[in-house]
């Protein structure tokens, strides 16, 4: 059975703090949670069912949050995925 890499130090050597992204003190924990809830979920029930999950939640947080979902797609257009993922690849 895959390892839960939740229990990593973010921002070690091993982990990286992503420059491209803001990480404030307040959200951290919460982001981390989250990451780590959604890697427990592909674990005990597949990726399917967590990428089910990932989509259902963002859905219902935009629809009850318009405000912050238009604020985040502005953002998302100034942030370069693919970058992100080479970055943390290249430390994986």
């Amino acid at each position: 059975m895959e390892e839960n890499n939740c229990d990593k130090n973010f921002g070690s050597e091993h982990m990286p703090r992503p420059e491209n992204l803001i990480f404030s003190r307040d959200s951290i924990v919460a982001v981390y949670t989250v990451l780590c809830v959604l890697m427990e979920m592909r674990l005990r029930l597949g990726l399917e069912a967590m990428l089910e999950y990932l989509e259902k939640y963002v859905s219902i947080i935009g629809a009850h949050n318009p405000q912050m979902k238009n604020a985040v797609t502005t953002a998302l257009k100034n942030i370069n995925v693919d970058k992100i993922y080479r970055e943390i690849e290249e430390h994986g």
